[in-house]
């Protein structure tokens, strides 16, 4: 039976070097998980300093202005993964995007839905009451399953029309998981102190400014517009704002690092709903036991 190996968990917490400790000790392939590290050039920011050494599958595969989603990723991988297989090693997927690991494990059902880009552009301009509603008069069930964050979040919503309509205009197409059966396990690591976690979140703000996150931004909005997705990610939105001189430095900073603990609790809320067997860095250390 195939295999994989799943190292998940919020950001900061060390999973790449574990990854990494581990194919050391056996034949593997890392791929990432991570849907801020898809994009070309935008490499400080997002943490994007893996060891040379080591080629990770599933970074640098579109462009900041063009569109990614799940499957664009999972296509990506997928044949790195197949490989692997065929040549008796373990894949090694290491990354904090749940939905990125839920495609690999289980399959998403709407994965395979294509971006409509045309509908994207129509609905744009709507607002979210306007979104909401189109969402109940394509599919009501789905609207009333959102989240209360979710329902007011116009990238979610745009994303449920989008599905929604394609399933209407192909009713006969039932998308499934492509995987099949693997032997799959999840690995979590996590800080259980609190005060912990936001120090080492702060130390890498602090270390990404230092080795060029404002440069990296800047030449990024030479090129692309920051209201892009990939561009109003977290950091480059931080640091948009303070190149356009409304806020300071330190504030900066602080804007930085409440949203990537934002994003961690997120990321907990997720995995916490997996089947993750969680390993606590601030207990274990690198977890070498």
């Amino acid at each position: 039976m195939n295999k994989l190996l799943c190292i998940v968990g919020p950001t900061g917490t060390g999973k790449t070097a574990k990854a990494i400790e581990l194919a050391q000790k056996q034949p593997s392939i890392l791929i990432s998980a991570d849907s801020r590290q898809v994009y070309r050039g935008m490499d400080i920011v997002t943490g994007k300093d893996h060891p040379a050494g080591f080629p990770i599958f599933g970074l640098d595969i579109v462009d900041p202005g063009d569109p990614c989603s799940v499957a664009v990723w999972y296509e990506a991988v997928m044949p790195a993964i197949v490989q692997a297989w065929q040549e008796a090693k373990l894949p090694i997927v290491v990354g904090g995007t749940g939905l990125y690991v839920k495609a690999l494990t289980h399959g998403i059902e709407t994965m395979h839905v294509p971006i409509n880009q045309a509908l994207r552009n129509e609905l744009l301009s709507l607002s979210i009451i306007k979104l909401q509603q189109k969402l109940v008069q394509l599919d009501k069930a789905k609207f009333e399953s959102l989240n209360h964050s979710d329902s007011l979040n116009p990238r979610r919503l745009t994303r449920a029309i989008e599905v929604a309509q394609h399933r209407t205009s192909h009713p006969e197409r039932a998308l499934a998981s492509r995987m099949g059966h693997m032997d799959t396990i999840l690995i979590g690591l996590k800080y259980s102190v609190e005060s912990i976690q936001r120090n080492k979140i702060q130390e890498r703000v602090i270390s990404r400014l230092k080795q060029g996150a404002i440069q990296e931004t800047q030449a990024l909005l030479l090129k692309y517009s920051p209201s892009l997705q990939s561009i109003s990610a977290i950091g480059y939105r931080s640091i948009i704002r303070y190149l356009a001189k409304s806020c300071t430095k330190q504030e900066t900073i602080n804007t930085w690092v409440a949203d990537e603990l934002a994003y961690v609790k997120r990321q907990m809320t997720w995995f916490r709903k997996q089947p993750v067997i969680w390993y606590d860095i601030d207990t274990y250390g690198n977890t070498q036991n």
